[in-house]
C-alpha cells in the first residue's frame, strides 16, 4: 500500500461542449519508480473555485481504485 506524499494536476483542460473537466492527476508516492497518472473527467462549470476544482480532482482520481491512495 503506498500513501501519496504529493499530488499534481498534469494536464487541465475545460470540454466547453460537455462542460467538464479532464485532467491528468500525478500522485508520487515512495517506493513507486514514476508517478502514477490517472485520467479523470469531472462535470463542472468553468468558473469553478481553483481550490474546489483540485479537490475534486484529486477525488475523482482516487475513487478511479488506486488502492491505498
Amino acid at each position: 500500500m503506498h500513501h501519496a506524499t504529493a499530488i499534481r494536476i498534469a494536464r487541465l483542460f475545460y470540454d466547453a461542449l460537455h462542460r467538464r473537466f479532464e485532467a491528468v492527476v500525478e500522485f508520487f508516492a515512495p517506493g513507486l519508480p514514476v508517478p502514477l497518472r490517472v485520467p479523470v473527467r469531472l462535470d463542472a462549470p468553468p468558473d469553478l473555485a481553483h481550490p474546489q476544482l483540485v479537490r475534486a480532482l484529486t477525488r475523482a482520481a482516487q475513487r478511479r481504485g488506486i488502492g491505498g491512495i
